[in-house]
């Protein structure tokens, strides 16, 4: 997507060999490069913490009706790769929440509510279930 100047939002610049810091108009900055870059994602965790981070995300405003504005949450992401196909079969995320202040019946009411929403709602999520394609273009910039 372009910003209102008609300025792509995400860009991203070679840093070095394999390397490149990814940046948004908002001015936040991720590092990404090989296995072997130090302080860097690879574009396979990227992909994962974007699934992960989109459903926590999304079920956030569920969750905060219920727990108030400051509860306690995280979570781990996993891809399982599929062996010699060299993508991943499967992403698992785990949400965690503090819920000690709901009884068991209102926490499995809250949790129910949370999956709909990200089932629903979640971006990312939905776009990789539904196989989006990709395109790329190498241009020379002469």
């Amino acid at each position: 997507m372009a910003d209102e100047s008609g300025e792509r939002d995400l860009t991203g610049r070679r840093v070095d060999r394999a390397v490149y810091v990814a940046r948004n108009a908002r001015g936040a900055e991720v590092r990404i490069g090989g296995a072997d870059a130090e302080g860097a994602f690879t574009p396979g965790e990227l992909l994962q913490i974007a699934a992960a981070a989109c459903a926590s995300l999304t079920a956030d405003h569920v969750l905060s009706s219920r727990l108030g504005e400051t509860f306690d949450a995280s979570f781990t992401v996993e891809g399982d790769g599929v062996k010699g196909e060299n993508r991943y079969g499967k992403i698992t995320t785990k949400v965690v929440v503090d819920m000690s202040t709901l009884d068991a019946e209102r926490q499995e009411k809250l949790i129910e509510r949370a999956e709909k929403a990200i089932e629903r709602l979640c971006s990312v999520g939905r776009t990789v279930e539904q196989g989006a394609a990709t395109q790329v273009d190498v241009v020379a910039d002469s």
